[in-house]
């Protein structure tokens, strides 16, 4: 009896690991970047990348900042990493954990102060918001 109800419990555990790993793996982020505020970072703020294009702008894609302020982009579905090419982006800010509320011009694309221009020869994202902008 204690070999069939160990040799039922090893089957048990052989069909929960069979049906572990079976999906699809989450995508790897592409362009890193870096969000400060000053000489502050927040973690949970989400950056949306904006690309301008002829008649104004058009979502690429985001990113969530990490607690030291850093991030990596993803395509819009969060299924591919977005790699930037050479152009004009801009980007917009949203809290996605503590209640932090972003003056409107950083919510739009037309307006915010955070803009690029990558290069080919960049290899990362640097944007400075000004540090009022964490206090309360």
């Amino acid at each position: 009896m204690l070999t069939f109800i160990r040799g039922l419990a090893l089957s048990a555990v052989v069909a929960v690991l069979a049906g572990c790993g079976g999906g699809a793996s989450p995508a790897k982020g592409g362009t890193p970047g870096t969000l400060t505020f000053g000489s502050n970072v927040s973690s949970d703020i989400r950056v949306t990348i904006h690309r301008s294009v002829a008649d104004g702008f058009e979502i690429l894609g985001f990113a969530n900042t990490a607690a030291d302020g850093t991030f990596v982009l993803y395509n819009s579905e969060a299924t591919e990493p977005l790699w930037l090419e050479t152009g004009d982006y801009a980007f917009t800010l949203e809290s996605v954990g503590p209640p932090v509320e972003f003056p409107e011009e950083f919510s739009r694309p037309e307006s915010t102060p955070l803009k690029i221009t990558w290069e080919s020869d960049m290899s990362s994202i640097r944007l400075d918001a000004p540090p009022e902008l964490l206090i309360e």
